[in-house]
């Protein structure tokens, strides 16, 4: 009987243990949409914990570039100059982001027209990334969506979870 009680706790600790480490959203290659937790995005920096003060989906009409910025300070005026960005920055060249999802499962896949790149201090990444973008609703205000973009650097660089993007028209 006692055999039985302890086997039945491991086995609720070990469920337990799955459960905070999709919530931790694990650094990892080969990502898959399924994985992107549903708690607010929150990110991991150069090995730190950030947290966002200003999200932003930017469409330029003149290249047609499509940004969704993730920042740790808030610009001045909304949509304006963020001053001083650190964070993540995802962007789509020449090419829209539509509601959907978009995946780019390993480091070594080929994004196509997508970039991405984080931004500390004056340290631009130059490192290999992997994405899963869900986006769930698109209006004139506001995107909704969930992300995981992971960077292949040696801090484990990373953002997942579900977020709010003002919509900016440049």
């Amino acid at each position: 009987m006692l055999f039985l009680f302890f086997s039945c706790n491991n086995k609720n600790d070990e469920k337990n243990s799955v459960i905070t480490e999709k919530n931790d959203f694990l650094w990892h290659d080969n990502l898959k949409p399924g994985e992107i937790p549903d708690t607010q995005v929150k990110g991991y920096l150069n090995g730190k914990e950030v947290q966002f003060q200003y999200i932003n989906f930017e469409k330029w009409h003149g290249s047609n570039d499509n940004v969704i910025n993730f920042s740790t300070v808030k610009p001045a005026q909304q949509c304006g100059f963020i001053n001083g960005f650190e964070g993540f920055v995802l962007i789509n060249k020449s090419a829209s982001i539509n509601q959907g999802e978009w995946v780019k499962s390993k480091f070594t896949d080929n994004p196509n027209t997508f970039q991405a790149y984080y931004k500390s201090g004056d340290n631009k990444s130059t490192s290999a990334w992997n994405c899963a973008l869900m986006i769930e609703s698109i209006s004139d205000k506001l995107v909704m969506g969930k992300i995981a973009l992971y960077f292949n650097d040696e801090q484990k660089s990373r953002i997942a979870g579900k977020f709010e993007a003002v919509v900016c028209n440049n």
